[in-house]
């Protein structure tokens, strides 16, 4: 494992370079593989009344 002696960089410098530490580290992030169950499951819908063929094409 390497080390990095940030003393040795301005201040300024120093902010970046942690920042885009911490977007690497999102970025290369395990992702999580499994899913919640509302994510697979279609949620409930309310009960409704099918439309009869001859009302569609009433007019």
């Amino acid at each position: 494992m390497q080390t990095i002696n940030l003393n040795e960089l301005p201040e300024e410098a120093q902010k970046e370079l942690l920042d885009f530490y911490e977007f690497l580290l999102q970025k290369y992030k395990k992702k999580k593989t499994k899913k919640k169950i509302e994510e697979i499951i279609p949620r409930k819908v309310k009960e409704f009344t099918p439309i009869k063929r001859e009302e569609i094409y009433e007019r």
